[in-house]
């Protein structure tokens, strides 16, 4: 007697018999739906024809039971096939040869096979066409094998909506090297649910389309889908876009995992509707998840959809790797990042182009005009890693630009970050200064938006211009200036009118300006300082056209020997203030520190030192010291050449002649 196999409530005969007796237990669900998917389809045949070979599993007996003999055997799974290839004759025969399971090509030919591994006439064929030799068209939902190598051929996902309600089809790429100079090498027409593009485990893929041609819907992409579509898996995946996009989806294109690798002319990856990278539900992380996206002449990554709730490139974790000779990634309405390591690299456009080259950009809506924002071009980063260099802006956005998590190494010819609107940074009440860090190696302004908030996190900013700037001005900013295109929003370095803000709360700033008529943090409105610490190493630390507000923190000016301006300017609050005299060089430690020694500030001077002035309430009897040792961990700042302390004790050093007291610093 041959031994059997209990599975789910089933007890499998061996291959030869191919019976098994039926669970007890029945379900309400759908005759024939072995996966339990909701729908009837070439997958369900796949698993009971793998099930009866003794290999995979099913949910329950009593779905799969066609003939309700209460076992489960071949001639239910003749019956399944039948009703999935509407044959309803009984003297029409049906075997393994009805249904395709897996497509091999080869140049000049394809071959498909069932689930039994025989090979299918395709003219037999119950869920594939095949023309022009080697053009397959998928016309039922369900899961295939796809492989070989073919210089001219086609993959089509062509499934009726009517017919296959919440119909999902899944290819598994098995080493498919597909290319077609004339159309879409993978053409999605029409599915109900999604495509699936499984890149398996060990193997490598290539798709590349031709230089020249459109498609069915009048585009070009290597991979182009008109319904939503979905690639996973543990595999490499390349794509060459030689006409135009390499994957452009016209609704939601969702990358769960996988090695892609995109290079392409046009847009390297476009979801219309959005674009998502890294499945939100996955618990084991994000290692077999990578992305890298080149395009020679337009974007990244990119969305475009103007409705409401779809413009939206949302990144959950992998590492992506972008070159774009446009903007790096692109979100029409929403960027989102919540885990991840992404990096840009500088564009090659020159300052004459009129092309956008930002690092990431969130567009917005704006009226007719083109001229007046409405709504949307969010950014909203929680966590990941970025390091970005670009000639435009590094992070830039229409609407409101908010970060609460992730670290920042960052340098752009332009603003390192930079709103229409308004910028937060940190979290409201957060007391931490770790919680978001950036480091600006280079740029024209750092921070710029009608309002910035900061409420927690580090930032180092080393600007030609402006640290801080709420409101900016028609000052043709940056080496990039008056980009020109038509992308809504003053791109020429302006920022419409309203009312300005910069209001610092908690974490860490520290700006060093260049020389010259420059300022560390520049108000074309109020400036308020209610916590933190904040440092300026310029020669106009403060700026302020508006209200002045001092009542918590710690900040230090550093104007250098050759500085501007005054402390900060105005007002008629009163702060205990620190003033030194005193004679070091750029590079050289100061540190803020009570009467007993125990660090309240210490960074390292960027430039010459003369005279330092600083704001603390909660020390009016602090002193400077130049030089010396600090004890403890400094803060992570991503700059190597600052290190900062908010606590330890200084020992050695020099400390500065001055005074302290209940002083106006403002005037």
């Amino acid at each position: 007697m041959k031994k059997s196999r209990k599975r789910n409530g089933l007890v499998a005969a061996s291959a030869v018999a191919v019976s098994m007796v039926m669970a007890t237990t029945a379900v309400a669900a759908t005759l024939g739906d072995a996966d339990l998917d909701g729908m009837v389809s070439v997958s369900d045949a796949v698993i009971l024809a793998k099930f009866l070979a003794g290999q995979g599993t099913v949910d329950s007996a009593a779905v799969i039971d066609f003939d309700g003999s209460g076992t489960v055997d071949v001639i239910d799974l003749t019956m399944l096939k039948r009703s999935i290839a509407n044959i309803t004759d009984p003297e029409t025969p049906v075997t393994g040869d009805a249904i395709i399971t897996a497509i091999t090509y080869a140049n000049g030919s394809v071959t498909l096979t069932n689930a039994a591994g025989e090979t299918v006439d395709p003219a037999s064929a119950a869920n594939v066409t095949v023309t022009n030799n080697t053009y397959v068209t998928i016309t039922q939902p369900g899961e295939y094998d796809v492989s070989g190598e073919c210089a001219n051929g086609q993959l089509n996902i062509n499934c009726d909506k009517t017919t296959y309600a919440a119909g999902q089809v899944t290819c598994n790429l098995l080493g498919l090297n597909l290319a077609n100079t004339a159309d879409s090498p993978i053409y999605v027409t029409a599915i109900d649910d999604e495509f699936v593009l499984t890149v398996k485990n060990g193997y490598t893929n290539t798709i590349s389309d031709g230089s020249s041609y459109t498609n069915a819907d009048a585009k070009a992409a290597a991979i182009y889908s008109c319904d939503d579509m979905k690639i996973k898996g543990q595999g490499t995946l390349i794509v060459n876009g030689n006409c135009d996009e390499g994957i452009a989806c016209k609704n939601d294109l969702k990358i769960w995992n996988g090695n892609i690798q995109v290079m392409a002319v046009g847009d390297a990856i476009r979801g219309k509707d959005s674009l998502r990278i890294g499945d939100p539900d996955e618990t084991n992380g994000y290692a077999s998840l990578k992305v890298t996206a080149v395009s020679s002449a337009a974007d990244g990554l990119k969305s475009t959809d103007t409705e409401t709730d779809t413009g939206l490139v949302r990144i959950n974790g992998g590492t992506i790797d972008i070159s774009a000779y446009c903007d790096g990634i692109q979100a029409e309405q929403t960027f989102e990042m919540n885990g991840g390591d992404v990096t840009i690299h500088r564009s090659n456009a020159t300052a004459s182009d009129t092309t956008s080259a930002k690092g990431i950009k969130a567009v917005g809506l704006y009226d007719e005009t083109g001229t007046t924002y409405q709504s949307g071009g969010i950014i909203n980063i929680t966590g990941g890693t970025f390091n970005i260099d670009t000639s435009d802006d590094c992070l830039h956005s229409a609407g409101d630009l908010t970060i609460t998590g992730g670290r920042f190494t960052l340098a752009s010819d332009d603003d390192a970050i930079h709103s229409d609107n308004t910028v937060n940074i940190g979290t409201s009440g957060a007391t931490v200064v770790d919680d978001v860090v950036i480091a600006v190696s280079s740029c024209y302004e750092g921070v710029e938006g009608q309002n910035i908030n900061q409420y927690s996190g580090t930032l180092v900013i080393n600007s030609t211009d402006d640290g801080y700037n709420a409101a900016g001005g028609a000052d043709g900013s940056g080496n990039m200036g008056n980009w020109g295109g038509n992308w809504g929003g003053n791109w020429d370095g302006t920022i419409g009118g309203g009312n300005y803000s910069i209001n610092l709360m908690g974490g860490i700033g520290l700006v060093n300006a260049a020389d010259g008529d420059h300022d560390g943090i520049d108000s074309n409105g109020s400036l308020t300082i209610s916590g933190g610490y904040f440092i300026s190493n310029g020669n106009e630390p403060f700026d302020c056209d508006g209200t002045k507000t001092y009542s918590g923190g710690v900040y230090v000016i550093n104007k250098g020997s050759g500085g501007m301006g005054g402390g900060m300017p105005g007002g008629s609050e009163m702060a205990s203030t620190v003033t030194a005299s005193c004679s070091a060089s750029a590079g050289t430690r100061i540190t803020l520190a009570d009467a007993s020694g125990n660090v309240i500030l210490s960074f390292i001077a960027d430039k010459s030192v003369s005279t330092l002035t600083a704001g603390c309430n909660d020390s009016p009897s602090a002193v400077f010291y130049t030089g010396g040792t600090v004890s403890g961990t400094p803060i992570e700042t991503l700059d190597d050449t600052q290190q900062i302390y908010l606590s330890g004790t200084i020992t050695g050093g020099t400390q500065a002649s001055g005074s302290g007291g209940t002083t106006n610093p403002w005037g």
